[in-house]
This record gives structure tokens, sequence and C-alpha cells, in this order.
């Protein structure tokens, strides 16, 4: 997998939740960290779900950080993301974070459950795993290897990738046992058996592959509109029988029509006693071979 981690600009998907969609797309621009990479990773880790906790460590919130990543996190970039207040309450000594108010270390710990102050540390800890691997790669790391790094951490993902490279058919619980105990499903088969490096590798391929489409696949389509009735030019131009009429309507044929109007037959029209001469043969001739065509 080749996608391009740090970008100026990502793609918003309409469909996310709003909140944490806000958040991360805000944590993207601010932190230069491509948009769809931390939308994967968020759905990896939590599911979308701000208030996760994990089972089996102090995992937490929508990018499931443990305390100490946090803290060290948060002491490394909060002064620039705007929380240099807490930023400053952190001291980092042998390598460990701490917080000596007990007040400040729980407000502290609690960001991670809001999705904005977990997002931009989601992006900067990239940044920091982003220049960690590159020095094990000597390439930019792709978004799996990247997002390796942020599950187990700079240091064992840049030890995995080495041995990755050496000895793929090595045991990844013997590389990593503290991280198998806590991530059965990733380190072991389904029937108990440890994964080697490699199949481990694959499962964390496997996972972010189907959550880059999974985050922005397309919301279900609307129906479209049906089209405004048309008239239906093939209807009849005069009125039909209502449904209620035993016979249809009979129009009078041009015949009658003009023989009642100008009084050709009978009394009528040249009839005894009318004073006009009777019609001449050609003439009602001509009426009868109308009534032949039936007009």
């Amino acid at each position: 997998m080749t996608d391009r981690i740090f970008t100026s600009a990502a793609a918003r998907p309409p469909h996310v939740p709003s909140q944490p969609q806000t958040a991360i797309e805000q944590a993207a621009r601010r932190t230069g960290v491509d948009f769809s990479y931390l939308m994967a990773q968020a759905q990896i880790e939590s599911g979308m779900n701000p208030q996760a906790e994990a089972r089996t460590s102090s995992a937490s919130g929508l990018y499931q950080f443990i305390d100490q990543t946090w803290l060290a996190t948060m002491d490394r970039h909060g002064e620039a993301l705007g929380y240099g207040d807490m930023a400053r309450a952190i001291e980092t000594r042998g390598g460990r974070a701490s917080v000596t108010d007990p007040a400040m270390r729980d407000a502290i710990m609690n960001l991670r459950f809001d999705p904005l102050a977990s997002s931009l540390m989601a992006g900067a800890l990239a940044t920091d795993n982003r220049a960690a691997l590159q020095d094990v790669l000597d390439r930019d790391p792709d978004a799996s290897e990247l997002y390796l790094a942020h599950f187990l951490g700079a240091g064992d993902a840049a030890r995995f990738l080495s041995v990755l490279t050496t000895d793929p058919d090595s045991s990844a619980t013997t590389l990593l046992p503290r991280a198998a105990a806590a991530n059965r499903a990733i380190f072991r088969e389904p029937t108990g058996g440890a994964r080697s490096v490699g199949d481990v590798m694959g499962v964390i391929r496997g996972r972010v592959e189907r959550a880059m489409p999974a985050a922005f696949a397309p919301p279900p389509a609307t129906p479209a509109a049906p089209p405004p009735a048309r008239p239906d030019l093939g209807a009849p131009i005069y009125p039909l029988a209502p449904a209620h009429s035993p016979q249809p309507l009979r129009y009078a044929a041009m015949s009658d029509t003009l023989r009642d109007t100008f009084s050709l037959v009978g009394t009528q029209a040249g009839g005894p006693g009318s004073g006009i001469a009777e019609p001449h043969a050609h003439i009602r001739k001509a009426y009868a071979r109308l009534e032949a065509f039936g007009l």
C-alpha cells in the first residue's frame, strides 16, 4: 500500500459522524497528516468512537492512546497545538512522563476522550513516527507501516520492520511478547497458534486497506425522483363516453347534418308547396355517396 500520508489537503466524505469528522479534518489541516489516513486509523482503533476504552490496556479515546504515549506526545506537541498549560505540567525523566498534580493529570488524561485533542495528538504523533521510520526504511513509510508505529510505538515498530526484512518467518510473539499479550487477535491465529512477523504485517495491512475504503464508502444512493408526468400524446382529443354510459357517444353523420341543415329532402327541401325547386338528381346522388362513406 503506497498511500500518501502527509499532504496539505484531503477530501471530505459526507457520511462520517460530524463530531469526529470535523475534529479529524481540523487536525489534518493543522498537522499536515493526510485526512484519509487519520480517518482510517480512527476507524481501526475505536470504530470512530471517541469514548472507547480498551479492556486489556490503558488505551482510550478515538485513537486509543495508552497513558505514556499520550503524556509523551502532549509533552512534545501540546504547546504548539494549544495545550501549553498541560504540556508544561508534564515532566519527563528517564524516558518516562509524569504529572505531579493529580487533578491536572486527570484533566490531561481525560483529553483523550475529546475528539479534537485526540486527533491533533494522533496527527502530531504520526509526524514523529514518520521521521523515526524513515531512518529504518530509507524512505517514507506507507499507511500500514505508519499505523504499525502508532500501534506498537516507534521503537517496537522499527524493530519489527527490521526483522520483517531479515527474518519474516520468525515468531512475532517472541519478538514482542508484551504487545502480543495485549493484542491476541493480531498476534495469534483463531486456533491460538502464534503468527509470524510476516503474518502479523499481513494482518495489519489487511486492516488498513479495509479501513481506508470503509471510512469513505459513499452513502446509500437516494432513489431518483420519478420524472414529471408527460401528456399522453396518443390520447383521444374528443371526450370519451362516461364510465356509467351504457353506449358510447355517437356523432351524427355529415350527410345527416347537411340534410337537416339545408332541408334537401322531403317536404323540407323542395317538397310540394315549398316554393323551392326540388334538388337536382345529381345533388341527391352526391349525398348518397357521402352516406355510403359513412359521412
